[in-house]
């Protein structure tokens, strides 16, 4: 019981320490300040068929079709594996007063399944001028602004991860793109709009048709950019940040509601090799609101529309049936401990032009011990996953179990 209260006691400290990443250059006189950091963190995750198996071998082959491919052991049972999630290098700050900076690299799932050879990527490359608050431009790499979710950094979300399984992109990379932005707070900081001009979906390599059938169409054969943009409204508090945060553990109610967009012409291709239109919509809120410097709840809820079709890059994302998707979050923290639990839904398009719509749904409970707030935490996460192929009588179901450790090191 004294070592007990002993451990408390430490992470009570620690939970109030506010640590920051190195600065290695400041001239404070002329704006200049150069940072470093590093984002590190592993986890350990045990999956599982999840009940309802109708066969043997590894999961998603031919002669075990219950559970997805890469869940559970080549025998069909129970895996755990232990790799990085994500292992970034970043580098900040500022040239000027107005002039400002952010570039890291990410080494993503590195050492899952026992794969090493995961290539390390840069994953954003951006700078920022600031004219004034109510107008600032971005250009480089950088995430999309669709929603609050997919704006939010990997070093601050509250849940264990992205919904990354709702949010179907065509072209980019990890929820970002190249590209020139327009953002800024305006209406004494109650509107926050962000505006976006990006590379998108260019005329990659079109598949080969099967014999007997038309050539499909290329995409973007006008060659036309990609425009996502998203416009929010500050009811409580203000997020000014470039990057948004999942849980700010902040001591003023944080209250915002967000609307947001992405659209490219001639980018995607239906099931049968049409061309048409690309385009994403969002609706979300975010609520962060603490009833004193210990306690406080956080309600995260996002609903995202995609439309028919898919792109031939490599790195999109997007299913030619489109899908209606959305999540619920919420968690309470007390000092360093926050339970927490979400549900993820997702449903494709069930029309009979685009054949093999499918529908999920994912609970999830788990805890975050918020040892450093962002600095250092662990969180662990219990998830079951159910998917279905919409048309079949009875619908086919797969069902995967996970249960997911991390812990994360931000300086």
């Amino acid at each position: 019981m004294k070592y007990l209260s002993s451990l408390l006691g430490l992470l009570t400290v620690a939970w109030a320490v506010d640590a920051s990443a190195v600065t290695v250059f400041e001239d404070k006189e002329k704006g200049v300040v150069v940072n470093v950091g590093t984002l590190l963190q592993p986890q350990i995750q045990v999956t599982t068929p999840g009940g309802g198996a109708d066969g043997e071998g590894p999961c998603g082959s031919a002669t075990n079709t219950s559970c997805s491919a890469g869940v559970g052991n080549p025998e069909g049972g129970t895996s755990i594996d232990m790799f990085m999630r994500r292992a970034r290098l970043m580098l900040w700050g500022n040239v000027t007063k107005e002039l400002s900076f952010f570039i890291d690299t990410d080494q993503t799932n590195w050492g899952k399944a026992g794969n090493y050879a995961s290539s390390m990527i840069v994953q954003d490359a951006f700078f920022s001028y600031t004219f004034m608050p109510e107008f600032r431009i971005d250009a480089g790499l950088m995430l999309v602004p669709l929603s609050h979710h997919t704006l939010e950094g990997a070093t601050s979300l509250n849940a264990l991860d992205y919904h990354s399984d709702l949010i179907r992109f065509p072209a980019g990379i990890n929820f970002r793109d190249v590209g020139l932005q327009f953002r800024g707070l305006v209406a004494g900081d109650k509107i926050h709009y962000r505006l976006g001009i990006f590379e998108g979906v260019r005329d990659a390599t079109t598949p080969a048709a099967p014999m007997g059938t038309p050539e499909p169409s290329r995409v973007n054969n006008l060659g036309l950019p990609r425009v996502a943009g998203q416009v929010r409204f500050n009811v409580l508090g203000v997020e000014p940040d470039w990057f948004f945060k999942g849980i700010y553990f902040s001591e003023t109610p944080i209250v915002s509601i967000g609307v947001g967009g992405d659209f490219q012409p001639n980018s995607v291709l239906t099931s049968r090799g049409d061309r048409q239109d690309y385009g994403s919509a969002s609706l979300d809120v975010f609520a962060e609101i603490p009833f004193s410097a210990e306690d406080e709840v956080i309600v995260k809820a996002n609903v995202f529309y995609h439309a028919i079709g898919t792109s031939t890059m490599p790195t999109g994302n997007a299913r030619p049936q489109g899908a209606i998707a959305g999540y619920l979050e919420a968690g309470y923290r007390h000092g360093w401990i926050e339970p927490l639990a979400f549900i993820e839904a997702y449903q494709e398009n069930d029309d009979q032009d685009e054949p093999g719509s499918r529908q999920m749904v994912s609970p999830h409970v788990g805890v975050n011990f918020w040892a450093m707030k962002h600095n250092f935490n662990v969180k662990t996460d219990l998830g079951y996953r159910v998917y279905q192929n919409r048309g079949e009588d009875p619908p086919a179901a797969i069902r995967d179990l996970f249960w997911t450790t991390q812990g994360q090191l931000f300086f």
